[in-house]
């Protein structure tokens, strides 16, 4: 049988040293002597558990827990608080927190073993339940697909140009946010689930457009100013129908990023977008990334009212936005990406091509 992985963070080497010897026979071991060394470690690989003192300096057990737990990609992992105090308001903060249990100071060798094999043994039932479910998420995922392409289909019917919108916008959106996803700053929020998430949920962010008058959405000339402020209204349109879905089913995390995309993509970096006004990082990352690559699709795409704009003409414009329209963390991340987006771009004048 494989061993499981415990790392094990404690300031006080004559701990560090104890628990190796009770331990490392029976499993492998990572060890650190504070917080900062610990996600050091953390960043590199996952463990199946985590030892870890309260008392440290810097950076406290209490602070690490609620890091851990804030984490997409670390939160589950269980964490056992070592700690020589035995006030039970100390016990309550830590499983408030999220611990899952406590070791005493100065350990006790078979105490010590059986706490972390009964921790280990409910983290693999637990890890089997989840096993015995997956059918009913992989059913669940088929049916996000189904109501995605069905969505996208429906918008056509009404206008082809969003419809071919909603496409190109899809394509361009997986390209971006898997590029993201081993970018170090976006490690913790772009996990794969986060990725499958929201490029599933991608092809919804116009869903709102479903509620436009027809004379309005196939306009063939630019807007008047009365229609533009009218066709603002579709993010708030479909935020609306995925927030009324989503009073059913609260903790559905695809419908929550569909709700995000749909509501606030057209919000600004500066806070002048629209419809809440949102500034920064107040705007969910998923709409902060759609709001780019929809922009790029609306500039290099055929419009009855105008021809498309080049690749590089597109990326000079967005680039202008940088700070002010687009996140400009983000926009430097895009611009890295111009061979691909550019690859993507003649994929679908190809395809436009054979179809005209």
């Amino acid at each position: 049988m494989e061993k499981k992985s415990i790392l094990m963070i404690d300031d006080v080497k004559l701990n560090l040293a104890t628990a190796r010897d009770v331990l490392q026979e029976d499993y492998i071991l990572y060890e650190a002597s504070s917080a900062k060394e610990g996600f050091e470690i953390l960043d590199q690989t996952i463990p199946d558990l985590i030892l870890l003192d309260i008392i440290m300096p810097e950076m406290d057990g209490y602070e690490m827990l609620r890091k851990l737990k804030a984490s997409r990609r670390l939160k589950r992992i269980p964490v056992i608080f070592l700690t020589a105090e035995t006030e039970p308001a100390s016990e309550v903060k830590g499983f408030d927190l999220g611990a899952v249990d406590f070791i005493i100071k100065p350990f006790i060798a078979q105490v010590m073993k059986r706490r972390i094999a009964t921790q280990l043994e409910l983290s693999a039932y637990q890890q089997s339940l989840e096993k015995i479910v997956e059918e009913k998420v992989a059913e669940n995922e088929r049916l996000q697909n189904m109501l995605s392409v069905g969505f996208a289909e429906l918008v056509e019917s009404r206008d082809g140009v969003t419809g071919g919108h909603i496409k190109n916008t899809s394509i361009y959106f997986e390209a971006f946010v898997n590029a993201l996803k081993d970018i170090p700053q976006y490690k913790e929020e772009v996990t794969d689930e986060f990725i499958k998430l929201a490029v599933r949920s991608s092809p919804l962010h116009d869903i709102g457009k479903i509620g436009i008058d027809d004379n309005v959405l196939r306009k063939e000339t630019s807007l008047e100013k009365g229609e533009m402020e009218y066709m603002k209204t579709h993010s708030e349109l479909g935020g609306a129908t995925f927030h009324k879905i989503r009073r059913n089913f609260q903790d559905n995390e695809f419908l929550k990023i569909a709700e995000h995309m749909a509501l606030y993509h057209h919000e600004r970096w500066d806070g002048n977008g629209y419809p809440m006004g949102l500034k920064g990082t107040d705007i969910p990352l998923e709409a902060r990334i759609m709001s780019i690559v929809d922009v790029y699709d609306a500039l290099t795409s055929k419009r009855p009212y105008k021809e498309p704009f080049s690749h590089e003409k597109a990326y000079e414009i967005i680039m202008e936005g940088r700070g002010t329209q687009f996140d400009p963390d983000l926009i430097d991340e895009f611009m890295k990406l111009g061979d691909v987006m550019q690859d993507r771009l003649k994929h679908k004048e190809e395809l436009r091509r054979k179809m005209d």
